[in-house]
């Protein structure tokens, strides 16, 4: 997503996520976290609007849903259906 176009700052975040999709658990590493979304490397089998259940460990974050809306050689964008303070 082009920079100008996001409503939220990203901030860096190295954790692990969980990604449910198509009867399958992914693992992954959150590399950016904004209130709206998130990038995940190492979770590129899904493709562009897949929806998901999303899950970042530490922290409240469990089974949120998502679209992802970017795929790349080194993971996906995911757009979240709320906010992480809803």
């Amino acid at each position: 997503m082009d920079r100008e176009k996001r409503n939220f700052a990203r901030l860096a975040l190295h954790a692990k996520a969980h990604i449910h999709w198509d009867d399958q658990e992914i693992e992954g590493e959150v590399e950016n976290v904004s209130m709206k979304g998130a990038f995940v490397t190492e979770a590129s089998q899904m493709g562009v609007n897949d929806v998901v259940a999303f899950t970042i460990d530490y922290t409240p974050t469990r089974d949120l849903k998502a679209k992802v809306v970017r795929v790349t050689d080194k993971g996906i964008g995911l757009e979240f259906d709320r906010t992480l303070l809803d």
